[in-house]
C-alpha cells in the first residue's frame, strides 16, 4: 500500500502547488488539475475501502446485506469501467435478504464477475447487475446477477470455463471462475451461467434462502 499512496502524496503536492499558481495559467489547465485532484481523492477513497475489507478475517461469517457489497462492488469496479468506456446499470431488489457469509470472499467473487464482464465488451459495453429472489421447484433463492453485451462464450468453452487454468485472456490465470465457484459452494451458494458468441453472457450467483437458517 505504502508503494501505491506514496506516488500519490506526491501527485497530491505537485497538484497543490500547480493550484497555488492559478492566475498565471490558462483556464484549461486550471479545469485539468481540478479535475486530476478530484480523480485522486477517489482513488484514495478506494484504497481506503480495499484497506477495509483486507483488515476483516476472510473467515469471518456474519449477515451481510447482498445489496450493500453489490454496491461496493461496483463503486470499486467503476472507474476501470469508465476506461473502457463500459456503462454500469443497477437494479438492486429491496426485498432481498442478509446472508451468513465472509464478506470479502463474496466480495472477491463480485469483483472477478463484473471484471470479467467489462473484459468482454468492445464498443458500447454495457454492464446490469441485479438482484432478485426466485423460486425454484418451491425453493427460495436469492440470485445475484451480473450480465454484459460482450463477445460471449463458445459452446466449446462453455464446457471448460470452471477448469481450473482455462483461460481466453492473453494475460489471464484461468484460476478466477473455478475459485469464484469454490468460494460460493464452500458457503452453501452456487454459480451458474448463460452466454450467446458475440451477444453477451450473465452469470449468476445463487443464495439458497432455506440453508440460510431462514
Amino acid at each position: 500500500i505504502h508503494e501505491i499512496r506514496n506516488p500519490l502524496s506526491a501527485i497530491q503536492l505537485n497538484l497543490e502547488y500547480l493550484k497555488m499558481l492559478d492566475a498565471e495559467l490558462p483556464a484549461e489547465a486550471n479545469s485539468s488539475i481540478v479535475d486530476c485532484n478530484e480523480a485522486l481523492v477517489r482513488i484514495q477513497s478506494l484504497i481506503e475501502m480495499l484497506l477495509e475489507f483486507s483488515r476483516k478475517p476472510n473467515s469471518e461469517m456474519n449477515d451481510i446485506p447482498i445489496n450493500n457489497v453489490t454496491l461496493d462492488a461496483i463503486e470499486i469496479m467503476k472507474e476501470s469501467a469508465i476506461f473502457k468506456n463500459v456503462s454500469i446499470e443497477k437494479n438492486l431488489s429491496a426485498d432481498v435478504d442478509d446472508f451468513k457469509v465472509p464478506k470479502n470472499k463474496i466480495l472477491q467473487v463480485m469483483l472477478n464477475l463484473i471484471t470479467n464482464g467489462i473484459d468482454s465488451c468492445t464498443r458500447n459495453g454495457k454492464i446490469k447487475i441485479r438482484t432478485y429472489k426466485k423460486v425454484v421447484d418451491k425453493i427460495q433463492y436469492v440470485y445475484w446477477e451480473v450480465a454484459d453485451n460482450g463477445i460471449g462464450i463458445s459452446e466449446e468453452n462453455k464446457k471448460k470455463i470452471f477448469n481450473d487454468f482455462f483461460t481466453n485472456k492473453k494475460k489471464g490465470t484461468g484460476l478466477g471462475l473455478s475459485v469464484c465457484k469454490m468460494l460460493l459452494e464452500e458457503n452453501d451458494a452456487h454459480l451458474d451461467f448463460e452466454s450467446e458468441l458475440n451477444k453477451g453472457s450473465k452469470f449468476f450467483i445463487i443464495f439458497n434462502y432455506n440453508s440460510n437458517g431462514r
